[in-house]
């Protein structure tokens, strides 16, 4: 697939599927505003972005925990057995990755997204640097996503 490349403000010369994964919040915003080719990508990169599959085999048996603290500050996420106890009421879990989760809180907190992709680079990439062709082909390939996201 043929990435469209933004042409305008902080993420000029990157793809959206670049943005998606180094700045989060501001793709989420962006993408109810762009038009023309970035909007078609826009809109299937926005419902990918919220249903990203556990790279577990058996994903059903894993869900994704998002952690807070009392604050509602956002603490980062993990990958943990669906039956397994749950440390706090204030975690959540979901049985997918969703990058939006975070603009539930504090949508101006960039601290929040920073560790939400910190811990997705850690979880599905083995920490490795999320370059150009590694985003890109992460949204190209169907099944990193669950059917909703596809």
């Amino acid at each position: 697939m043929i990435w469209t490349t933004a042409n305008f403000g902080k993420h000029a010369g990157k793809t959206l599927p670049q943005i998606v994964f180094s700045d989060p919040n501001w793709f989420f915003w962006a993408a109810k505003i762009l038009y023309g080719p970035l909007a078609t990508e826009a809109e299937a990169l926005e419902r990918r972005a919220r249903c990203i599959r556990i790279p577990k085999p058996n994903p059903k048996k894993w869900a994704v925990e998002y952690r807070r603290d009392r604050d509602d500050r956002f603490l980062g996420i993990d990958i943990v057995k669906v039956g397994s106890s749950v440390h706090s009421p204030l975690f959540e879990r979901l049985p997918h990755l969703d990058l939006a989760y975070v603009r539930r809180g504090n949508v101006h907190d960039t601290g929040d997204c920073q560790r939400v992709i910190h811990d997705f680079r850690r979880l599905y990439f083995d920490g490795l640097n999320l370059t150009k062709r590694r985003c890109e082909a992460f949204f190209e390939d169907e099944d990193n996503f669950t059917k909703s996201g596809w």
